[in-house]
């Protein structure tokens, strides 16, 4: 398995990121910057308390909303959905890995939100 590091400077969502990295396609490793500012978008978005049969879903819906509201542009808004369709799916098999992933997540939302 390839070692994807990080610069010191990107230590936000560390763990996170890094596991993203390491199971992107490589649409997703063609844009590293993107993906990393796509991952901390879901974690601000991260739906705290959703039952978990609903949390695709729910996490999706809010993207779609947030690049809506942030990318005016309705080919924008195509491509980056095809991206955040994608990390939405990798975010939630990391939560689902581990109960540590799930603490982390919450107190990442929980933070995230307070800004």
């Amino acid at each position: 398995m390839r070692n994807w590091k990080m610069p010191a400077a990107d230590a936000t969502y560390r763990p996170l990121k890094a596991f993203v990295a390491s199971r992107s396609n490589s649409r997703l490793r063609l844009h590293g910057a993107l993906r990393d500012r796509m991952i901390e978008a879901i974690v601000e978005e991260w739906p705290v308390g959703c039952p978990h049969e609903r949390l695709e879903e729910v996490l999706s819906a809010r993207m779609k909303i947030r690049l809506r509201e942030q990318y005016g542009s309705v080919v924008a808004m195509f491509l980056l959905s095809i991206l955040v369709n994608a990390l939405v799916k990798l975010i939630i098999e990391w939560w689902f890995d581990r109960d540590s992933h799930r603490v982390l997540m919450v107190g990442w939302a929980e933070q995230a939100s307070k800004r």
